[in-house]
């Protein structure tokens, strides 16, 4: 299937991904040339620039590429409002219609059409007459699709890698419950995951599913049930009552959104709820926290454990006991989590899975250990060279790196089979010296505070963690 995509933005850069990957022809259609240049670059698949607000335009578009079997209408507003959304969604969805007419259409709406603020559960047969004008244009570019024998994909809240309001207002402080009479507990939340929301866009197309679809997770959950539990996993304090905020543009809402009808036609969404998004979604989380840490107006909020980090012999594990003892802690070893879980040794999983499997597990250990407090945390020497566990590693605590010399780090391993890294042809004290050289500008990047450990014994490297980490927390 020939398939011409309109708005290659967060959802729509993945749509045409999965449409390339299933074997479609995709011509994928931005605003900017910059941005089609970029798309033509990094992609398989063809990316042009088009104004579709413009019908001169997308005539000329149809003359370049020619027919096509479908096409979906997800471009942005840019921000913009009425106007804009008069020119970008109905006007652009009348372009379309007019140079493309074989084409099946899907337009990408959204559930803020459903005014409801009662708290009830709504689906598409549910009254969607909006309050402010943005809504009121929006249902007629989905009319303009309807009457063409097309669908409308209603997107909930969409958050992914890099776009989370919800976790990014809460970590800058300025989120809120926001309610009302109707709403003691705050609105409910709607949302749904990117690469989700892509994934229905494609169901609809392949199967030429006709009318109305809410594209939405399976959650129920309200304001503060979300924020409370957000904040218990980021070791923040639950945000303060607001009044609902009145300038929203589409409105406040209050109300459950349904994706039943969706569900029933085959689909279903890889993050049913946005906490096992949290949880299984490698990015999400760190990419949330990375903004934060770049945006440098207010310091990253950092949880109350301790965080050691070095090359395998530096110490870590017999240190950080130590140190837990010391301060009435608890301990864990990011290896033996990992272990444990995978029921086998570190070399065993480096055989059978590879590095870059083991790597992947500890990223996820390391989200498991979101909410964690009071708590000496052990890393493996590697952890730092994946760049989403970064940011994860300076939320969860204060964070110490154990540096040692070669030579000792070579004394400690010779004994011990569990380093699969120390093996093969190239001797231990050549690898241990390269690992240094690529690890230590990011261990120096991350850490708090750095311990040369080899004129220390073990208490004294301990003493040292435990008084710094005391003074950091007391001034924070």
């Amino acid at each position: 299937m020939k398939i011409l995509l309109i708005g290659c933005g967060f959802v729509g850069e993945r749509a045409a991904d999965l449409f390339h990957a299933a074997g479609h022809e995709v011509v994928g259609i931005t605003h900017s040339p910059e941005s089609a240049a970029r798309l033509s670059a990094q992609k398989p698949w063809k990316a042009l620039a088009c104004n579709i607000s413009a019908a001169a335009d997308i005539s000329d578009l149809r003359k370049q590429i020619g027919a096509v079997q479908a096409f979906i209408h997800c471009a942005s507003s840019s921000k913009g409002g009425a106007e804009m959304y008069q020119a970008v969604y109905v006007n652009g969805m009348k372009h379309l219609l007019a140079s493309f007419p074989e084409a099946w259409p899907l337009y990408t709406s959204s559930t803020s059409v459903y005014p409801q603020t009662d708290g009830s559960t709504v689906d598409e047969t549910s009254s969607a007459e909006p309050t402010k004008e943005t809504g009121r244009l929006l249902r007629e570019a989905e009319n303009l699709a309807l009457d063409h024998q097309g669908a409308v994909a209603r997107l909930a809240g969409i958050y992914g890698a890099g776009r989370s309001f919800l976790l990014k207002n809460l970590l800058e402080g300025t989120s809120g419950i926001e309610i009302n009479e109707g709403a003691p507990e705050g609105r409910l939340i709607n949302q749904i995951h990117a690469d989700d929301a892509a994934s229905a866009l494609v169901h609809l197309v392949t199967h030429k599913l006709i009318g109305i679809y809410n594209v939405v997770d399976d959650a129920k959950i309200t304001q503060r049930d979300c924020l409370l539990k957000l904040a218990t996993l980021f070791s923040l304090p639950v945000p303060s009552i607001k009044p609902p905020d009145a300038a929203r543009k589409r409105g406040w809402t209050h109300k459950h959104v349904s994706n039943s009808k969706l569900r029933n036609t085959g689909w279903s969404p890889q993050y049913p709820d946005y906490f096992s998004a949290l949880s299984d979604d490698p990015q999400l989380a760190a990419s949330i926290l990375s903004l934060v840490i770049n945006d440098q107006e207010k310091p990253l909020h950092r949880a109350e454990n301790i965080i050691l980090i070095g090359l395998m012999g530096s110490g870590k594990s017999t240190v950080g006991r130590i140190v837990a003892q010391k301060l009435g802690f608890q301990f864990v070893d990011t290896d033996h989590l990992i272990t444990d879980q995978a029921r086998c040794s570190i070399p065993e999983i480096f055989a059978r899975e590879g590095e870059a499997s083991f790597r992947r597990r500890e990223s996820a250990v390391l989200r498991q250990l979101l909410g964690r407090k009071h708590t000496v945390i052990a890393t493996g020497g590697g952890i730092i060279t994946q760049p989403m566990n970064l940011p994860l590693l300076k939320h969860l605590g204060f964070i110490t790196w154990l540096e040692a010399s070669t030579e000792l780090l070579a004394r400690r391993t010779a004994a011990n089979n569990e380093r699969p890294l120390l093996r093969g042809e190239e001797s231990p004290v050549i690898k241990l010296h390269r690992l240094i050289q690529e690890r230590a500008p990011i261990y120096k990047s991350v850490a708090d505070l750095r311990i040369l450990t080899d004129e220390l014994t073990q208490q004294e490297s301990a003493y040292g963690v435990a008084e710094s980490a005391r003074l950091f927390f007391s001034k924070r």
